[in-house]
């Protein structure tokens, strides 16, 4: 007999609201029951019962604690690092799938593995779309995702994908913070200017780009800024702030400009290794990040936006058969 342990607290009912506004009952992977519940409220309804656990040998094990037979559902997870949280999403959408469920809309906020969406050299893995064959093969009918490094990632997909972004969230953050005097912009690359030109006429604002030249993962070689920030409160926007030692240099480039103040506001907060150090030592006045992870660390000068607001709105859409993000 093989003893079981927990993976993490149970779902906590919330009350309901006089009306429920989403047709789909929503479940929470064991570590991401918060977010799930902020989900849940803004919907005005309850997690359903869903018990994951893990044998005393490390092999998951899921349970629906009520028949899903043709309903549609929707189950959330925060999977980035350690992989236990990626495969507790795969076995709890093959559970469903089993159970018959009518609909299985998996959340993942953050999808790990979205910088390799192609081979940068001989023999390696486009591990972006062996996770795309993972989710479908689950069980997925359709995808909800947050900020994905490269849009071309749909594309892996043959089910519908729901690619949301956190622009509005964080020009709100910033409007509140700052106003609109004297601002910029700025995309720490190339491939991030489409971004930040959102949130640029979101926000009337100005707007830089860094161009830099990079020797091999988390490390730039040399970096360029291509518009003018002197005199400006600069904004540093990305989808994904890793070891933050690539934008803690393009602070203090910013900075050295002539700027008044940087800051940030990077979608997913993966925050690995000496991260929160470099930020604690860097001349941002402060780096903005979402729930789309959640954190390991804390710091005062991380600040966290959540996106429940964003996903809560797409799910609504989607059970009132609407587009899922405005137009």
């Amino acid at each position: 007999m093989r003893r079981r342990v927990r993976l993490g607290p149970g779902p906590v009912p919330l009350l309901a609201g006089p009306h429920m506004k989403s047709s789909y009952r929503i479940f929470s992977l064991s570590g991401s029951t918060d977010l799930a519940k902020r989900v849940a409220d803004h919907l005005a309804t309850d997690l359903g019962a869903l018990h994951n656990t893990v044998f005393s040998d490390g092999e998951v094990h899921c349970r629906f604690g009520e028949p899903l037979r043709g309903r549609r559902v929707v189950v959330l997870g925060q999977v980035n690092a350690p992989y236990e949280k990626l495969f507790e999403l795969l076995v709890t959408l093959d559970a469903a799938r089993r159970a018959a469920a009518q609909e299985i809309v998996c959340v993942a906020p953050y999808l790990p593995h979205s910088r390799q969406e192609r081979r940068d050299k001989e023999g390696t893995s486009v591990t972006a779309r062996l996770l795309a064959d993972f989710l479908q093969l689950a069980g997925a009918h359709r995808l909800i995702t947050i900020d994905l490094h490269s849009p071309a990632i749909e594309g892996f997909y043959t089910i519908p994908v729901d690619h949301l972004d956190m622009s509005q969230e964080f020009c709100r953050h910033i409007h509140a913070r700052y106003g609109t005097q004297d601002l910029c912009i700025c995309s720490p690359d190339l491939g991030g200017v489409k971004r930040a030109r959102k949130m640029k006429n979101l926000l009337n604002a100005n707007m830089a780009v860094i161009e830099k030249e990079r020797l091999r993962p988390n490390q730039v070689a040399s970096m360029e800024i291509v518009g003018d920030v002197k005199a400006m409160h600069v904004i540093i926007v990305d989808d994904i702030v890793d070891t933050a030692g690539t934008l803690c240099k393009a602070a203090d480039m910013v900075m050295q400009a002539g700027a008044l103040s940087v800051a940030a506001c990077c979608t997913h907060g993966v925050l690995s290794g000496a991260a929160v150090r470099n930020i604690g030592d860097s001349r941002l006045e402060q780096v903005v990040v979402t729930d789309t992870i959640k954190l390991r660390e804390s710091h005062p000068k991380i600040h966290t936006v959540s996106c429940s607001g964003l996903l809560a709105r797409a799910i609504e859409r989607l059970g009132d058969n609407e587009c899922t993000t405005s137009p």
